[in-house]
């Protein structure tokens, strides 16, 4: 089966050549090429892997700037190893995404007159403004390319049918559709806005009550929404025709195209001075340019449905605790199975994968990983997002320190994302101090209270402090939404070092994962999944969602505070109580009494 892995693993530099006589006949001195496609989407079809084709990275985030001499490819703090394994260094320049910008590149790089080609469905507004600058200060045009380069060069690019959509039940979803668009459309009436442009297939499926397998790991109908504020809706994407006749039966003026006539469509619709909502980080500069070309305006604003759908209601937090329950006991499964096996079998990186799978299968209501599993031994857990290879990877010994970060899609609801970090014999007092640090970072956030609307950088602080006290950092958020039977990771909620513009509110979801990495030797990450709780007087915390053990022997007791081992003990109270009904299996349960032993009996 192709993937991004397989699509990768044949990279040649011809690829770039070939691209690069592409631009030539598109009389383009550099081109813009994001990881993400037209939806503004963390995940992508696989024919979409634009990225993955020209430079061989895989990771889930990043952009390149592609002139004809080089290749700058720019990554997030999760991947600069990852990526120097990945490129080769001859034909592939690697910086930084947020410390070295690719405006800050072509303001050094650019010159006079040339022209920079980006696709003007898939480039953010955002992003455009900064590109734009940087141009104009170098005397260099940014220029919408006329058509897709890769068509020309990438001829093996596979094709992915869609999948067959599925309603989403107002049982599960806990609101209708036309609910939904309501309280949108009052937030259009609100701004003044005519339309809407919705692309992030996530929210398009939240707002219609609707899911599909279109994409790897969130299940999703790939398609992107016009929504007018009288009533008028436009949908486009790659539809079977059964789901073309579901929609046109339903009442809320539903008009179903093809993917590739929505700039056609926003051409006929939008008239004279209206004004057309688009998010300038995730939504596409198309938008402005068909409502400016018209003397109108383009309202450049978080999309209202990102709002909306990052607030669960009771119903959506209810599926979400249930899925997270069950997946808990599938760890725990897991984890007795893992202690033992290791020191009797050939335990590998993709065999632990391959087990929890097979472990949450037994779960009536799986239908699918949430994201490849990390299962990470010793230095390749340093990778943030590694993957273990077709071959298996490496092997877990009893002297590893292993790193396991895995989730699932669960049809009733949820969506779990949860990561431990654990050894099989004694640690050295090293690794248990690297350990401890990071667990104190995770309850830091943990316990913290905090007032509504504090932003989610503040909490990053929170988490920071006990590791900067160490003298430890990590180069990526301490946390990031989790959708209800969607994205595992969803915005606009956030904990990270930069500066974030939403304020925390009850009914939110959020991961709290710090870390701490060091390259070819180790990585350590506490992972649980927590939603946003009040606390009364306007005061909000976290409370978890995921009950997993952590290792008793990566603990320095010493370490810890008293409120910190008090955390600790009432955690690990909490995980034996709420999954010792679920788990059915007397050893696993001895296991688990074991693995939850108050810190005062260390």
């Amino acid at each position: 089966m192709t993937d991004v892995k397989t699509i990768a693993a044949s990279w040649q530099p011809d690829r770039v050549t070939s691209l690069r006589q592409a631009m030539s006949a598109m009389a383009l001195d550099a081109l813009v090429v994001p990881r993400w496609d037209e939806q503004q989407f963390e995940y992508v079809s696989v024919a979409n892997e634009r990225l993955a084709w020209l430079t061989g990275f895989t990771g889930s985030w990043g952009l390149a700037i592609v002139t004809h001499n080089d290749v700058i490819l720019f990554i997030d703090g999760r991947y600069p190893e990852q990526a120097a394994r990945e490129t080769s260094a001859e034909w592939v320049t690697l910086q930084h995404l947020y410390e070295q910008p690719p405006e800050d590149w072509l303001k050094q790089h650019a010159q006079t007159s040339w022209r920079i080609g980006f696709d003007s469905e898939v480039m953010t507004p955002d992003l455009h403004d900064r590109l734009l600058a940087a141009c104009e200060q170098k005397g260099a045009l940014m220029q919408p390319t006329s058509g897709d380069p890769f068509e020309q060069c990438w001829l093996d690019r596979p094709v992915t049918a869609p999948s067959k959509m599925t309603q989403f039940s107002n049982k599960w979803a806990g609101e209708s559709v036309s609910s939904k668009l309501g309280r949108v459309r009052e937030q259009m009436r609100l701004s003044e806005a005519d339309w809407l442009i919705e692309t992030q297939p996530d929210n398009v499926n939240w707002l219609l009550n609707i899911r599909g397998q279109d994409l790897p790991y969130c299940p999703v109908v790939r398609a992107r929404l016009l929504i007018g504020l009288e009533g008028e809706i436009h949908l486009f994407g790659d539809l079977i025709t059964s789901d073309v006749e579901s929609l046109d039966k339903s009442e809320l003026s539903i008009h179903c195209h093809e993917r590739d006539q929505f700039v056609a469509i926003l051409d006929e619709k939008i008239q004279t001075a209206e004004r057309l909502w688009v998010d300038p980080t995730q939504g596409p500069q198309c938008g402005r340019d068909a409502v400016e070309a018209r003397g109108g305006e383009a309202l450049l604003k978080r999309s209202p449905v990102t709002d909306l759908k990052a607030r669960k209601n009771e119903t959506e937090l209810s599926a979400l605790r249930s899925a997270c329950l069950a997946d808990s006991a599938v760890w725990v499964r897991l984890l007795h199975w893992l202690e033992s096996a290791v020191h009797q079998e050939t335990i590998t990186e993709l065999a632990v994968e391959e087990r929890i799978h097979q472990l949450r299968t037994e779960v009536d209501d799986y239908t699918a990983p949430s994201f490849r599993t990390i299962s990470a031994a010793d230095g390749n857990a340093s990778l943030a997002h590694y993957s273990a290879p077709e071959d298996g990877g490496a092997r877990l010994w009893p002297s590893t320190l292993f790193l396991l970060d895995s989730g699932g899609q669960f049809s009733r609801g949820g969506t779990t994302d949860t990561t431990r970090t654990w050894c099989f014999e004694p640690p050295t007092g090293e690794r248990r101090r690297l350990a401890t640090s990071v667990l104190k970072a995770h309850i830091a956030v943990a316990q913290q209270v905090f007032p509504k609307g504090t932003f989610g950088h503040a909490l990053d602080s929170a988490a920071r402090l006990p590791m900067w006290q160490a003298q430890l950092d990590y180069d990526h958020g301490t946390g990031h939404g989790v959708g209800h039977y969607l994205g595992v990771h969803e915005f606009p909620q956030r904990m990270q070092k930069s500066g974030t513009g939403v304020g925390l509110e009850v009914g939110m979801t959020l991961t709290v994962e710090p870390g701490f990495y060091r390259p070819d030797e180790l990585g350590i990450r506490h992972e649980n999944l927590c939603e946003v709780v009040s606390r009364g007087d306007g005061w909000l915390g976290l409370e978890s969602m995921a009950f997993v053990p952590f290792n008793r022997q990566l603990i320095d007791v010493a370490m810890l505070t008293m409120p910190e081992k008090a955390w600790v003990d009432d955690y690990h109270r909490q995980v034996l109580e709420r999954l010792s009904p679920l788990l059915g299996d007397d050893g696993v349960i001895a296991w688990l009494e074991m693995a939850t032993k108050p810190l005062t009996d260390h």
